[in-house]
């Protein structure tokens, strides 16, 4: 075997899943799983139809007793706990588990174990770099397994369901497991790798605030790990490199999370009340190739909701504001569109900018002959005209195609004096050469809704692209910016969060912390 690469530098440790990821064992799991729960729906008259998706779905990776609760209630079959004398058998929760436990054991004496050689040879090309590596599993059978298949030297901390049990810690989902392995080795959870082929573990794992999530699709879920957390899939280890680019990316954020509980926004809100200001596309939703496909989430909008409720919420988009009051849905939220150059909000809150007509007549006939010129060419590019700008996307474009986008760009530059360009993600705008932003509509807006001069708010904007860094610096001494997605880029934001999910989790956890809260605000 090739020397593996030394991992990029920042990645302080890594954290495997056992069966499924290390050994093969999720084999014999399966095996068990299924005769049991077959044999005792057969017992109740019911069709044994216990399958490898509700395996996936259920049981996969999760502490043994939550897995039988979860398949119980797919399938609305009531049984009582039990406590843990109950031999093994169909009768209460307990008896169940013990019965798997036995067959597991049974299978596991028949077949010994084997292991993944391509994850086996990669740990230990990591463990000569002097990365520590942890493993992580909610089966009480961790510790006999890894010393059966000679491999429990390879891993500095184990973390299972026998450890799990004895520190009180909760099973997958819950990142409990994951953090502990990564404080155990000394490393943050946002500087370290988790491997993991369970949607359950995945969950676990991104719910821990770890750097990169690697979904092993060796049974061909790579679509339900992607869904449930995963930065990306691989099939097995071959070819797979810490080194790489792509993953590099993952460890190059240059601020702190947002979410920490210490090092964190919520320590700066003991006092202070949030305002919050936040950008649409890849914050509230994920970037899609299409942009009528930004749909908001029915978690994201209900959390929203609730934000709103409790905090003044603006949305500060370079959509049309028309566009984005229809796609957010909600009363009561400021809403900022064309990066500010028209916002309206509760309470007769209005305001389009003074040079409107001129705006518009410009974009009118820039439009026109944007139109004419891109009649030929890739038909990747898309026109976007909103009401002050024209965003033109080459996101589904082929990139030997795009730099004729950015001529063209240009040509309008030199033909029309008075326009100038923003950049985003695979998208490049045209739009007036007017001293008006994002940063500037955020402070408008605070000065409107008698907040600029208050001591006890602070002013958070959430954003992931260029476009808002002209807000991130508009409240650099007066409050905060979170980017989203940070890749080592320069940047005026003070903390960052990874992505959409996180900032959900950021605001719940922000409501959390106001419930708890018994200050008044006036």
């Amino acid at each position: 075997m090739d020397n593996v690469s030394k991992p990029y530098p920042p990645i302080e440790a890594l954290i495997f899943d056992l069966d499924g990821v290390v050994t093969t064992t999720r084999e014999l799991h399966l095996k068990a799983w299924t005769r049991l729960f077959n044999s005792m729906l057969e017992s109740r008259g019911v069709s044994p139809d216990f399958s490898a998706k509700d395996y996936n779905l259920y049981v996969d990776g999760k502490p043994r007793l939550e897995g039988i609760g979860s398949f119980l209630e797919s399938r609305k079959i009531t049984l009582p706990p039990g406590d843990a004398g109950d031999p093994p058998g169909n009768e209460s929760i307990y008896a169940l588990g013990h019965k798997k436990n036995k067959l597991f054991l049974e299978y596991l004496e028949q077949n010994g174990v084997q292991v993944y050689d391509d994850a086996v040879n990669f740990i230990k090309e990591w463990r000569k770099q002097s990365l520590p590596t942890a493993i992580v599993s909610s089966s009480r059978n961790c510790k006999k397994i890894l010393e059966i298949a000679g491999i429990d030297c390879l891993f500095d901390v184990r973390i299972d369901g026998q450890v799990s049990a004895e520190r009180g810690m909760k099973g997958k989902p819950a990142p409990d497991i994951f953090i502990e392995a990564a404080r155990l080795l000394d490393a943050r959870p946002e500087r370290s790798a988790a491997f993991e082929d369970a949607v359950s573990g995945v969950a676990a794992a991104r719910a821990g605030l770890f750097g990169l999530v690697v979904g092993v699709a060796r049974f061909e879920n790579a679509g339900e790990l992607l869904a449930h957390g995963a930065d990306m899939t691989i099939e097995n280890f071959a070819g797979f490199e810490l080194s790489q680019d792509s993953v590099k990316s993952y460890f190059r954020a240059t601020t702190p999370h947002a979410l920490h509980k210490k090092e964190g926004v919520t320590p700066l809100l003991e006092d202070k009340k949030p305002v919050f200001f936040l950008d649409y596309d890849g914050t509230l939703t994920p970037i899609v190739k299409k942009p009528e496909d930004a749909v908001l989430s029915d978690k994201m909008r209900e959390v929203l909701e609730e934000l709103a409720e409790r905090f003044t919420v603006s949305v500060v988009t370079g959509r049309d504001k028309e566009d984005v009051e229809k796609l957010v849905g909600l009363k009561d939220i400021v809403y900022s569109g064309s990066h500010g150059y028209v916002i309206s909000g509760p309470g007769g809150l209005s305001m389009e900018h003074e040079q409107s007509e001129q705006i518009i007549s410009l974009m009118d006939e820039v439009e026109e002959e944007l139109k004419l010129a891109m009649k030929n060419m890739d038909k990747g590019f898309k026109l976007d005209r909103k009401r002050y700008a024209i965003a033109l996307h080459y996101r589904n474009a082929e990139q030997k195609n795009v730099q004729g986008l950015f001529d063209l760009v240009d040509q309008m530059l030199t033909r029309f004096d008075k326009l100038k360009t923003g950049e985003g993600k695979k998208v490049v705008e045209l739009k007036p050469d007017i001293d008006w932003h994002k940063g500037k509509a955020v402070l408008w807006i605070l000065e409107a809704l008698g907040l600029d001069k208050r001591n006890d708010i602070l002013p958070i904007y959430i954003g992931d692209d260029i476009t808002d860094e002209d807000a991130f610096e508009a409240l650099k001494e007066i409050g905060i910016g979170i980017l989203v997605e940070d890749r080592g880029q320069d940047t005026a934001a003070a903390f960052h969060l990874k992505d959409v999910y996180q900032v959900r989790r950021f605001f719940e956890q922000i409501i959390q912390h106001n419930r708890k809260d018994q200050h008044t605000y006036e």
